[in-house]
């Protein structure tokens, strides 16, 4: 059986509406930060609030299999994770950058 055939999706620049309402970025890079936890920040600092004041990172993705695929020294070369969490959307880029923008329903 051959596996299915799912339509490619473009990449695509943030339209300036997206861009103009609150989004954040950071790098984690050669931190010792985990990504897990700078994605929390990054969210935090998008909300304008305390990281503790945020639901479980884990209710939106294993903080454990995230840390794994961008750390060192098995860190993936290119490639990204995008997920939902406090009606954000986050991406996290295997250049090390996180992109925090205004969830679909903003």
């Amino acid at each position: 059986m051959a596996p299915p055939n799912y339509p490619r999706r473009e990449d695509e620049e943030p339209s300036a509406e997206t861009s103009s309402k609150a989004s954040a970025s950071s790098f984690f890079g050669e931190s010792d930060t985990p990504p897990s936890v700078r994605v929390v920040e990054s969210v935090a600092d998008a909300l304008e609030t305390a990281p503790e004041e945020l639901g479980p990172l884990y209710e939106a993705i294993d903080p454990d299999a995230l840390d794994r695929l961008f750390e060192s020294p098995h860190r993936f070369a290119s490639g990204r994770v995008t997920f939902a969490f406090e009606g954000r959307t986050v991406t996290v880029d295997a250049d090390g950058r996180i992109d925090v923008s205004p969830g679909e329903d903003d």
